[in-house]
């Protein structure tokens, strides 16, 4: 059986096609594949001593907390209410701006876009498609701690 030029170059034409789909197709199945990552540890770190907590109202704080050897600081907002304590990250759930908490009209308010949130973290206004992230705490020998994924 021979196989004239012509149908040689067509056949290796498909193959070179076929590889070059390919190349393109593997990456994206990796990219539409449910991502298979074990859950992080939850890792609690201090914030403020339980008397500096606010009995009612907002206040602004820094975690300090070492994530993979390294030292990171996340700005947070403990909210006292009939409720008990909150900590929401500062984060805003849109483009991650830090947001700032107007005490005239007691929500949160992100400075780029406008983003609002109320007193409980829930987005009111603006472009924000999520709520603030609430951490979670827990207290220990007179210490708020806050837990962050690790």
């Amino acid at each position: 059986m021979t196989t004239d030029r012509r149908e040689f170059i067509k056949k290796s034409l498909y193959a070179m096609l076929a590889m070059l789909g390919l190349g393109f197709l593997l990456p994206a199945m990796r990219l539409l594949a449910p991502l298979r990552t074990k859950e992080k540890e939850l890792v609690f770190y201090p914030l403020i001593p339980e008397e500096e907590v606010p009995r009612k109202g907002v206040r602004k704080a820094e975690l300090a907390y070492s994530l993979s050897g390294a030292e990171r600081k996340m700005r947070v907002f403990l909210v006292a209410s009939t409720e008990g304590l909150t900590v929401f990250s500062a984060v805003c759930s849109h483009l991650g701006c830090l947001v700032n908490f107007r005490r005239d009209k007691q929500e949160f308010v992100c400075p780029c876009h406008g983003g609002r949130y109320d007193i409980a973290g829930k987005n009111i206004a603006g472009p924000p498609p999520a709520p603030l992230t609430r951490l979670p705490i827990k207290r220990e020998k007179g210490v708020v701690l806050v837990g962050v994924r690790a």
